[in-house]
C-alpha cells in the first residue's frame, strides 16, 4: 500500500452475522465471519459511553508517571539523574506519532483491532517495566514504557474518543466532555495511588503489582494498589468487548451518525458505494440529497465528498491546528514547572492537577489543599461546560453544529487572553492571580474537551479519528519538548513573565485565525476557496476545472455533448448535457475525487 492509499480511508461494511452478534453486549471475534457473544445482556450506547470513558481513565495514567521518575532514579541509581524522564518524553512522542499515524488503519479495520493492539502494547509495556525494575535494567524501563505504553495508548486514546463521537450524534459534545474528563479524573487517581508506593517505599512493585503484600514495604502494600498493572488490562480487555462501530442504519431521535435527519439523509447503500468505498469519506449530504431530489443547480459549485487527505490540507484544519495548540498551551508549559511555580509564586499550586495530590500532602495548611483542589476542580469543569454549552446552542438555538463550537472554542481563547495580559500585572496578589490561573486551567481544559466534536462536525466522523490523532501531536510532542527545553531551568519572574507574553501572543493569533475557520458548507465544499460572511460571499477563488472527454454511450438513454452557444446562459466552470431527443439541458457539477 503506497503513501496515498494509506492516507485514504474506506469503510468496510458489517457483514450480517457481525450485525447480529453486535446486538449484544459482549462479542468476541473468533475469525472466519464467526463471533462469539454473551446472551446476557443486551447492547446499549450507554455501555459504550462508560467503556470509552473507561478507557480515557486508565489513559491518565501515562502523565502520573511524572510523580515516580524521581524515586525511580534514585532506585536505579542513588541520585536523581533525570534518566527516568526520558521515557516518559519517550513515551509522549510515541504517543503522538501513533495517534497521527493510525487513523486511517483504524477506521479501515475498527475499533476492537485498535483496542485489542494498543491493549496488548499496554500490557506489554507494563510487565516488561516491571522486569526492568526487578533487574535494574534502565533500557528495559526506556522500552517498555516509552514505546510499548505510549503507543498503546496512542491507540487507545484515539479509538475511543472516535468511536464514542459515532455513536451520539446527539449529544456529541456531553459524551466527549465526559470521557475527557475520566482521562483527567483517571490522571489524579494515579497519581493518587502511585504516592501511595511512594510513601510506602514499594517502587519495585510499581507496574505490575498482584496484590500480594510487599514484604520490603512499611507497612505493606496490599491489594488496593493491584490496579496499578493487572486490573488496568483487565478494564481495558473487558472494553475491547464492547466497544463497536454503529450498522449503516444506526438513527437516534430521528438523526443518522452523521447529524443528519433521516428524513433527508441519502440511503446508506448509495452512500456506501457512491462516495465511501472510495475513500470519500466526508460527504455533503445536502448536496447528494438535493441532486437526488433535482435540485442540484444551486449546488452546481459544490463538491459532493471530499477525501481525508483534502481535509488534512485544508486551510481550516491548519487554523484549528494552531489554534487548539494555543489554547493547551498553559497546560503543556506550566505543568513541567509546577514545583518551581510553587516557590517563586508562594503557592501551592499554579496551574493543574498533577501535582494536587502531592503537594497537598506536603503542605500542612489546609489553604494549599483548598488552592489545589480549585485548580483541578476548574480543570475538569471546564472539559464538561465547554462540550455541553455548545450541544446546548445547537440543541436550543438549533445553530449549526460547527459554528456552535466554533463559537464555544473562540470564547475560551477569548477567555486565556484576557486571564494570559492581566496576570502579569497581578504577580503578587494572590487572590487575584488565582482566579486568573483557575480562568486558564477552564479554558485550556475546555478547549481539549471541545476539539474532538469541532472536528467531526467539521470533518466528519470518518475522519474523526485521523484528524484528532494528528492534532493531538500538538500535545504531545509540546510536552515532550517542554520538559526537555525547561529541564533544569531556573524559574525566575522575568522567565515566567516572558513565558506569558509570548503565549498571550499565539493565543491572540490563533483567535484571529479561527475567524477563517469556515463551517459553511457552501464554502467549505466550494470547489476552489471560499469564504463568507453574513450571507454575503467575501473572498471566491475558484480552481481550473479540467474536463475529461469521453466518447458518447450509445443506448436507448443515449446523451451527446453539445458547446453552448453564448446567448445560453450557462456558468463558465461547469459543463451541459444535452438529451438527444430534447432541447433542454441539465447542469452537472464536476465532483474532484
Amino acid at each position: 500500500m503506497g503513501l496515498c492509499s494509506y492516507w485514504t480511508v474506506a469503510v468496510p461494511k458489517k457483514s450480517p452475522a457481525e450485525a447480529m452478534a453486535e446486538k449484544w453486549l459482549f462479542v468476541l471475534p473468533m475469525g472466519s465471519n464467526f463471533f462469539a457473544r454473551f446472551d446476557c445482556i443486551r447492547f446499549h450506547r450507554a455501555w459504550l459511553c462508560l467503556a470509552c470513558c473507561l478507557v480515557q481513565f486508565c489513559a491518565g495514567s501515562i502523565y502520573s508517571f511524572t510523580l515516580v521518575a524521581d524515586d525511580l532514579d534514585m532506585f536505579f541509581s542513588g541520585t536523581k539523574t533525570k534518566q527516568c524522564m526520558q521515557a516518559l518524553l519517550l513515551a509522549y512522542v510515541c504517543l503522538g506519532a501513533t495517534a497521527a499515524l493510525s487513523g486511517p488503519f483504524l477506521e479501515r479495520n475498527g475499533p476492537r483491532i485498535g483496542m485489542t493492539i494498543g491493549t496488548v502494547m499496554v500490557a506489554l509495556g507494563h510487565i516488561f517495566a516491571q522486569a526492568g525494575v526487578m533487574r535494574k535494567d534502565l533500557k528495559w524501563l526506556m522500552v517498555a514504557y516509552g514505546v510499548c505504553v505510549g503507543i498503546g495508548f496512542g491507540l487507545l486514546l484515539i479509538t475511543s474518543i472516535s468511536t464514542v463521537q459515532k455513536w451520539f450524534p446527539d449529544l456529541r459534545g456531553s459524551v466527549t466532555g465526559l470521557a475527557v474528563i475520566f482521562f483527567g479524573i483517571g490522571n489524579a487517581v494515579f497519581i493518587k495511588a502511585f504516592s501511595t508506593f511512594v510513601a510506602h517505599n514499594a517502587v519495585p512493585r510499581l507496574f505490575w503489582e498482584t496484590g500480594q503484600a510487599a514484604p520490603y514495604s512499611s507497612p505493606p502494600v496490599s491489594q488496593r494498589s493491584s490496579f496499578t498493572g493487572v486490573a488496568t488490562v483487565v478494564v481495558l480487555i473487558l472494553c475491547t468487548l464492547i466497544i463497536r462501530t454503529p450498522p449503516a442504519t444506526f438513527t437516534v431521535r430521528g438523526q443518522d451518525t452523521h447529524c443528519v435527519p433521516v428524513s433527508r439523509a441519502p440511503s446508506p447503500d448509495l452512500v456506501q458505494d457512491e462516495y465511501l468505498k472510495i475513500g470519500m469519506t466526508f460527504v455533503n449530504y445536502s448536496a447528494v440529497q438535493s441532486e437526488l431530489d433535482g435540485t442540484d443547480g444551486h449546488y452546481f459549485q459544490q463538491v459532493k465528498a471530499l477525501s481525508l487527505m483534502q481535509c488534512i490540507f485544508s486551510t481550516d484544519f491548519v487554523c484549528m491546528y494552531i489554534a487548539f495548540a494555543a489554547c493547551i498551551m498553559p497546560i503543556v508549559i506550566f505543568i513541567p514547572q509546577a514545583q518551581s511555580m510553587q516557590g517563586l509564586l508562594k503557592i501551592d499550586n499554579l496551574t493543574f492537577m498533577t501535582y494536587t495530590y502531592r503537594t497537598s500532602m506536603m503542605s500542612p495548611f489546609r489553604l494549599d489543599l483548598i488552592r489545589g483542589m480549585l485548580a483541578l476542580v476548574a480543570n475538569l469543569s471546564g472539559r464538561l461546560c465547554a462540550p455541553v454549552i455548545s450541544d446546548l446552542l445547537i440543541r436550543v438555538c438549533y445553530a449549526n453544529p460547527a459554528f456552535a463550537r466554533k463559537v464555544v472554542f473562540v470564547a475560551l481563547l477569548a477567555i486565556e487572553c484576557v486571564a494570559l495580559f492581566i496576570l502579569p500585572h497581578h504577580s503578587h496578589n494572590a487572590t487575584t492571580r488565582q482566579w486568573l490561573s483557575n480562568a486558564l486551567t477552564f479554558s485550556s481544559g475546555g478547549g481539549l474537551a471541545l476539539m474532538p466534536c469541532f472536528i467531526t462536525d467539521m470533518f466528519g466522523v470518518y475522519n474523526s479519528g485521523s484528524m484528532y490523532g494528528l492534532i493531538w501531536t500538538s500535545w504531545s510532542l509540546g510536552a515532550a519538548i517542554s520538559w526537555r527545553q525547561l529541564d533544569g531551568a531556573t524559574l525566575t519572574m522575568a522567565l515566567y513573565e516572558a513565558q506569558l507574553h509570548w503565549m498571550l501572543l499565539l493565543t491572540a493569533t490563533a483567535l484571529g485565525l479561527m475567524l477563517f475557520v469556515r463551517t459553511n458548507s457552501c464554502d467549505r465544499f466550494f470547489y476552489g476557496y471560499q469564504f463568507s460572511a453574513c450571507d454575503k460571499i467575501l473572498v471566491q477563488v475558484p480552481f481550473r476545472r479540467h474536463l475529461v472527454r469521453e466518447d458518447p454511450i450509445l443506448d436507448s438513454m443515449s446523451f451527446t455533448t453539445h458547446t453552448p452557444r453564448s446567448h445560453d446562459a450557462v456558468p463558465t466552470d461547469g459543463f451541459v448535457l444535452w438529451s438527444g431527443e430534447g432541447s433542454t439541458g441539465k447542469y452537472v457539477r464536476h465532483v474532484v475525487t
